[in-house]
């Protein structure tokens, strides 16, 4: 029994939902199983049930928040599964406890760095996930090149998971916030404003108050704020708030031309059905609005009022902040105005379904927006609201406010409030004297006086007793005969009494102790008396002061009547909401009016705006981009036939629909060329090989279709200065042998390294076809691929086709006889193969494999030696190689290897680009040594090994 008993309490042992006994170790080994077989089904099967997409056991205990991370070790086993399906799965849960189990997610790093490579997007945005997603410091410089790799990556999700591993990097290891800064500068540069969100996130984390990045990016973030999605509308519009703050001064009727671009970018996001949104525009035009546009804010926060009672609090929290402000003494450049929200004064009545803080909330704006046309309308919904329970204090107290800010209505209301004192309701009649209280405080009626006094019996509260006796005190001059009975009878119930009450009674006995002695003289000495030995210290010390004050004969008894008697002005009343003016509209800490952790403080006006042309950068090189795009278009229009231009009007989808939409209809007879390119708008450009020829996708779950999303790529523009490479030689490379089929034709193909007329990123292919027989040939067509995982192929474009149909079709050829055609091919600065089907008309088919050597996807561009020795101290660490040469090679020797060019100045030092992503290829050629530097870490390695293997071949040419 005791062994049965230790094992029902064992932390090895738990009860599952049906009631049965589960041992811990073994509840997982099916799905361990699983993970471990040879069958990528078996695998998917497991990781579906742990990513809860089907409801059985292990599903509910995710769901639960149940802890599954004893699987972590089964799980990252299959993190290089080819199966692409799998491999995203594996990722999402690494995401989810790599931070957890760190040290396995460590031995598996130099899987999540190759997986920075690969060809799909959304893997290589997982594995940047997961690899900022393990905290450790140790890796942080593995973290900065990754992500310094990815903000320039061709995919915009890359980027946008990159911008935030920026903050958490940054958290990591805050030493590295410099480099973090320059990849935060690229990409607020960005064009997709897929990216622009998260770009200002990491921005807001990293370096909120680096005001002088924003300059040269501030009109094209304004441009296209409206386009971000939401939450990072929500960020951006807060940094604009600020940035606006510093940088232009206190809005008047001459607002500044960059303050206006940024409110008319924002103000049709007032219409935004994200509540966030509404609330930061409107913050924003409260802060930096001049009055005449600060009106449009108001209808767009009653909107809100419509919403969940959590957005209805958080609003009616602003709007009473908007009311409270004084437009003379707080903020004369804003004139903020209760009028603004007057139009929607209904908007603002109690409903009885409310929770009371929204009520409350409510009352107060409605006190606030009180006036001489509305305040009979107001004071009749307020008489509703006495007969609530929980709102009958509220409503008193907010007519009394009435009365204080009309005078018209000051006497009505008194009336109403001294009917309310014959209430049968307690809390109503204690309300309604400590309102009377400070309406009768200056000249009030000896009637109304008279009749308030002689509720000292009947009211219970002890606020509203203290009131009572406070303005017997206050006009004691006025009730002679009424004031000492008062005392007489607060006299006798004194140690019973409340403190409070207890205070006012003695300031009542020292004023009649001052103005009538000879008949209270013995009553104040016996309230006195009482007071010397309460047990409450604060009554005993008051008592001492006055003791010694009254009964004394010393210097301070002479100021007795100045301190007692003298008239004291009527109380103010100050909204509660006042002193949020203090926080930023729409903050955390103006919600709960308390500075919170990380809040910053809104910058004041400058006296003197800054340079305005400090923005005007960004501006001049778009200008100087746009020239340069129109005279590439001008050279390559006879190229037109060649390519769709689908690309060009994607780069300006945002901003111009409507011409994107007419050049789509301009292009209708190239489109076949891209088989529904136009229409599949989650396509990877990633590695720009786009089949010609796709098949019909299978229905999908929503698993599937999760997985299967992508997102449309912007293609890079060239930022250095090309130049024509050097001649070379070239020679065609055997790609398919005649053998191989039964048509007899032989295939070879040769890179010409001529420059793309339609994309900057493409490479030149000429494909050689040879009849070797001694008949005839049938016509055969080469087509590219289908690629049947997850969109993995790239773009290509056919020139010199004879035939339509996206396919290279060779005619009948003699025997003996050649024709070579020629296509570009993007094959995104990777070694991944491009795949052709070779078909002739009988059916016989045939796959070959194109792949461009490094080499061949770089052209060589203008530097100087300077340009070059800073670039090679950039590209350090990773991003160098190095390799030994068999023998040391020539200019020419290099050439024939890699597309490159010779820098200024120098005969070692040579220096080249990458086609697709324009990345710098700086290559120094020694005796007995090559130096690659690339921020292409494959491509690097590989382009050094090249040269390595060319020098080696040289020195075995030479000895034979």
């Amino acid at each position: 029994m005791g062994s049965f008993g230790e094992g029902l309490t064992s932390p090895e042992v738990e009860i599952a939902e049906g009631g049965v006994i589960v041992d811990s170790k073994t509840r997982f080994a099916d799905l361990k199983a699983m993970l471990d077989s040879s069958k990528d089904n078996l695998k998917m099967d497991a990781m579906k049930r742990i990513i809860n997409l089907s409801g059985i056991f292990i599903v509910k205990l995710v769901a639960k928040g149940r802890d599954v991370s004893e699987l972590f070790p089964a799980v990252v086993k299959n993190v290089a599964a080819k199966n692409l399906e799998l491999k995203k799965l594996v990722f999402v849960y690494l995401v989810r406890y790599a931070e957890e189990q760190q040290d396995l997610a460590l031995l598996s790093i130099s899987t999540f760095q190759r997986a920075l490579k690969d060809p799909n997007q959304l893997i290589r945005a997982s594995a940047l996930r997961v690899l900022s997603s393990i905290r450790v410091p140790m890796i942080a410089p593995v973290m900065l090149l990754a992500i310094r790799e990815s903000v320039r990556d061709m995919s915009a999700y890359v980027r946008k998971v990159a911008a935030h591993a920026i903050p958490k990097l940054y958290s990591l290891e805050e030493t590295l916030q410099a480099e973090l800064i320059e990849c935060i500068d690229y990409l607020l540069g960005d064009k997709r404003t897929l990216v622009l969100g998260s770009a200002v996130y990491a921005f807001e984390e990293t370096c909120p108050d680096r005001f002088d990045l924003l300059h040269r990016h501030y009109r094209a973030l304004c441009k296209a704020i409206v386009d971000v999605d939401e939450w990072g509308q929500v960020v951006m519009i807060g940094l604009l708030t600020r940035y606006a703050r510093t940088q232009f001064v206190a809005p008047t009727e001459a607002v500044d031309p960059d303050l206006t671009l940024l409110l008319s970018s924002c103000r049709p996001l007032l219409q935004s059905r994200n509540y966030a949104v509404v609330m930061a525009v409107a913050q924003l035009f409260y802060h930096c609005a001049p009055s005449s546009q600060l009106s449009i804010i108001s209808r767009a926060l009653v909107r809100l009022l419509r919403g969940p009672r959590e957005i209805q609090s958080v609003v009616l929290v602003n709007i009473a902040t908007i009311c409270a402000t004084n437009p003379v003494l707080g903020r004369p450049n804003f004139a903020i105005s209760n009028n603004m929200f007057e139009p929607f004064l209904k908007s603002f009545f109690i409903r009885p379904a409310e929770p009371k803080h929204i009520k409350l909330l409510k009352l107060q704006v409605l006190t606030s927006l009180v006036s001489e046309t509305n305040v009979q309308l107001v004071l009749r919904e307020l008489q509703t609201y006495v007969g609530m329970a929980e709102m009958a204090d509220a409503a008193v107290e907010a007519i009394g406010q009435c009365a204080i800010r009309v005078n018209s209505v000051a006497d009505s209301c008194l009336s109403g409030l001294v009917s309310l004192i014959a209430s049968s309701n307690e809390n109503v009649v204690s309300s309604a004297i400590v309102v009377l209280k400070r309406l009768l405080h200056t000249n009030p009626p000896l009637q109304l006086l008279t009749r308030v006094l002689r509720l000292i019996d009947s009211v219970k509260a002890p606020q509203a007793r203290a009131c009572v006796i406070s303005l017997v005190a206050t006009h004691v001059e006025k009730v002679p005969t009424l004031a000492p009975d008062v005392l007489r009878r607060m006299a006798k119930n004194f140690t019973r009494e409340d403190e409070i009450v207890k205070l006012q009674t003695m300031n009542l006995a020292a004023k009649l102790w001052l103005t009538n002695r000879q008949e209270c003289e013995l009553l104040v000495r016996h309230v006195m008396q009482l007071a010397r030995f309460d047990q409450n210290y604060d009554i005993r010390d008051r008592c001492r002061f006055f003791r010694n004050l009254l009964f004394s004969d010393n210097k301070l008894s002479s100021f007795a009547n100045e301190i007692f008697i003298t008239e004291k002005p009527s109380p103010t009343t100050q909204s509660t909401f006042k002193d949020r003016e203090q926080f930023q509209l729409g903050s955390l800490s103006h919600f709960l009016n308390q500075r919170c952790r990380r809040y910053r403080d809104l910058p004041q006006f400058p006296e003197v705006a800054p340079d305005p042309s400090i923005r005007n950068t960004k501006e001049l090189e778009e200008m100087q981009d746009m020239r340069v795009r129109q005279e590439v278009e001008e050279d390559g229009s006879e190229e037109e036939d060649f390519y769709s231009e689908d690309e060009e009007s994607q780069e300006v989808e945002e901003s111009a629909t409507e011409e994107q939409e007419s050049d789509e209809n301009e292009i209708d007879g190239e489109e076949d060329m891209y088989n529904d390119e136009d229409n599949e708008e989650d396509e990877s450009d990633e590695y720009k090989d786009q089949s010609i020829t796709v098949a019909e996708p299978e229905k999908s779950g929503n698993l599937d279709l999760l997985l299967d999303l992508n997102f449309e790529l912007t293609p890079m523009v060239a930022s250095s200065c090309t130049v024509e490479p050097k001649l070379v030689k070239a020679s065609f490379i055997p790609l398919m042998n005649h053998a191989i089929w039964p048509t007899g034709i032989s295939i070879d193909i040769c890179f010409p390294r001529e420059t793309s007329p339609i994309s900057s990123s493409m490479c030149a292919v000429l494909f050689r076809f040879t009849n070797s027989l001694e008949t005839k040939s049938t016509e055969i067509t080469a087509s590219p691929k289908a690629s049947l995982i997850f969109y993995a192929e790239r773009k290509l474009l056919i020139k010199d086709q004879t035939l339509a149909d996206n396919q290279v079709k060779v005619a009948e050829l003699s025997p003996g006889e050649n024709i070579i055609k020629k296509v570009y091919i993007d094959f995104g600065d990777s070694k991944r193969a491009s795949e052709w089907v070779i078909s002739a008309q009988d059916g016989n088919e045939v796959l070959v494999s194109i792949e461009a050597p490094m080499g061949e996807q770089i052209e060589p561009i203008m530097m100087t030696e300077e340009q070059f020795i800073s670039g090679v101290s950039r590209l350090s660490g990773m991003n160098a190689h190095s390799g030994s040469l068999k023998e040391s090679l020539k200019p020419e020797e290099l050439y024939t290897v890699a597309n490159c060019t010779s820098v200024a100045g120098s005969k070692i030092h040579f220096c080249a680009q990458t086609l697709s992503k324009k990345q710098q290829v700086l290559i120094a050629l020694e005796a007995k040594q090559v130096h690659v530097h690339c921020e292409n870490i494959v491509l690097g390695s590989l382009l050094c090994d090249d040269i390595v293997k060319k020098s080696f071949n040289a020195a075995l040419k030479s000895y034979s």
